[in-house]
């Protein structure tokens, strides 16, 4: 294959393009469904996908890096530039119900594996810089980038982020533009990135993107993760002491118990039960899982689980994190009427009693208005979490592992024996 030159999905002279391959070698087009299959020069190409890539990336070199820095930086120069554009399109999570459809995305490197060194980060959001990093120490990861943005062109809309970028100093980037999207996007999802995200105030989605590519003259796809980092440009938040409690809340909530961190395992069921993978997919679980038993630290970073129990059944609860003094909740389920207002009623109580000063709820929904939770523009958002992650609070439930929630709500003495009869013995 001559050396050409990679741009859009494309790749020219001994080109690839719309599932053909060119040059006297293999002519293959898909029409109505059908294959049809020219051989020139007495030569078959018997694979083309990963491998032409690859075989490209080989002989162009430089060329590739250059085109993705193009590609990747499109959007960070428009940024940059107070151009960015207005095409709302959001980023699809196109993942295909078809069996044929196979998931073979590479493992994630590991924390160890991944280049870390702080020295990149002072003031660095350069794309063209950061791909050269990459390109250096993860050149697998920049195919990667590529064949995503090659799929998804949506994505050329919304920054990237990698581990090599000084987070703080994009946002502050976004900020100045008035940047009007809620979207980010990494192919990095290992948990100590995904700390340095939370620690900045973005909340992390999973997401899974089809690759399409050929092998033995057939289209195949595999899927890639990705994370979205959510960023919001109007935020639900409240100061815990805002909370507004209903009387049925009031009145219901001495049937129940909250518990902090006593069963992570059963709220990520619980979550899948009622949403379904949605986005909290098994890769993002298992980071999740690492930074929730402090397998990964950064900074003052936890994750933490929430927990409401009614004789012993876990019935309602919610993922978060904290960072200092602010916590944000990730995501969560119900499987009894009332019990998730119940559940966050008693954790702004938990909240406010342990003097958080910011709970971050993401994404402003109707039953977040109806408790208090408020509007904020991201501006004044992130104002306010930097304020308030370098002030540290303890996130426990206080006096024991287990509190009727009437003490929380409703002040009730937790040694009232009327509250100590149907005491949860969450394992």
């Amino acid at each position: 294959m001559e050396s050409g030159e990679v741009k859009n999905g494309e790749v020219k002279n001994g080109e690839v393009k719309n599932g053909e391959v060119k040059n006297g070698e293999v002519v293959e087009e898909v029409k109505n469904g059908q294959v049809v299959e020219e051989v020139k020069n007495g030569q078959v190409v018997e694979e083309v996908g990963e491998e032409v890539v690859e075989e490209v990336v080989e002989e162009v070199g430089e060329e590739v890096g250059e085109e993705v820095v193009e590609e990747v930086g499109e959007v960070n120069e428009k940024v940059k530039n107070g151009e960015v554009g207005n095409d709302e399109s959001d980023v699809s999570d196109d993942v295909s119900k078809d069996p044929s459809v196979e998931d073979s995305s590479d493992e994630e490197m590991s924390e160890d594996e991944v280049s870390e060194d702080e020295s990149h980060l002072v003031g660095n959001v350069n794309v063209n810089d950061i791909i050269e990093i990459i390109s250096d120490n993860e050149p697998e990861t920049l195919t990667k980038i590529f064949n995503v943005m090659a799929e998804n062109r949506c994505l050329k809309y919304y920054p990237l982020i990698t581990p090599y970028h000084n987070i703080e100093k994009l946002i502050d980037i976004l900020l100045d533009v008035n940047y009007e999207y809620e979207n980010t996007w990494c192919v990095h999802y290992h948990a100590k990135f995904i700390c340095k995200l939370f620690y900045e105030g973005l909340i992390p989605v999973a997401n899974k993107q089809k690759i399409r590519y050929m092998k033995d003259l057939k289209i195949r796809m595999y899927r890639e993760y990705l994370l979205i980092p959510k960023i919001h440009f109007i935020r639900s938040c409240m100061h815990p002491s805002e909370i507004h409690i209903s009387k049925k809340v009031k009145k219901k909530c001495k049937q129940f118990y909250i518990t902090i961190n006593k069963d992570f395992d059963g709220v990520v069921n619980g979550i899948i039960e009622k949403h379904g993978q949605n986005w909290l997919y098994p890769f993002i679980q298992k980071e999740f899982k690492k930074i929730f038993e402090k397998k990964v630290k950064y900074k003052n970073v936890q994750m933490h689980s929430i927990e409401l129990w009614h004789e012993n059944e876990l019935v309602a609860g919610e993922l978060g994190n904290t960072v200092g003094s602010v916590y944000t909740s990730l995501t969560g389920f119900q499987r009894k009427n009332s019990a998730g207002t119940i559940q966050l009623c008693a954790l702004a109580k938990l909240l406010e009693f342990q003097n958080f000063q910011l709970w971050d709820l993401g994404m402003l929904l109707p039953y977040k208005k109806e408790i208090g939770s408020k509007e904020i523009p991201m501006k004044e958002f992130f104002d306010k979490h930097r304020k308030f992650k370098y002030i540290d609070a303890e996130f426990k439930v206080p006096f024991m592992d287990k509190l009727n929630c009437a003490v929380l709500i409703r002040g009730i003495d937790p040694s009232d024996p009327t509250i100590q009869l149907t005491q949860p013995n969450p394992t």
